[in-house]
């Protein structure tokens, strides 16, 4: 019974974690998108199409978060800000793209 118990316990820990507790030494980068074009990064936004038209980002590769697993392999390797609407999608966001080998090097959030 307590290994169920404890099971349940870290299943539960580990969903908060990967949701709700910030990525490590990826730091907010406010304004960042307006002059993206002049520097060699990749700019990912992984907001649903509906609200990246309504808001849209210059030259940024829009992949909603859903399709991120099937098309990761399209984004060009190198630094990446990835663009999200909240917290718990840019935290999801930039573990994965961390998990597969991309350089994350900030993130900003447009409501």
């Amino acid at each position: 019974m307590y290994i169920f118990i404890f099971t349940i316990i870290v299943v539960i820990m580990f969903y908060l974690y990967q949701r709700h507790f910030p990525v490590w030494q990826v730091p907010s980068l406010e304004d960042f998108c307006h002059n993206a074009s002049e520097k060699n990064v990749v700019v990912v936004d992984v907001r649903d199409y509906q609200d990246a038209s309504h808001k849209p980002v210059q030259g940024a590769y829009n992949l909603p978060y859903a399709y991120l697993k099937r098309h990761h392999n399209q984004i060009a390797k190198g630094e990446i800000v990835v663009v999200a609407s909240d917290p718990v999608l840019k935290n999801l966001s930039i573990r994965f793209l961390k998990g597969h080998g991309f350089k994350v090097i900030g993130y900003q959030l447009i409501k």
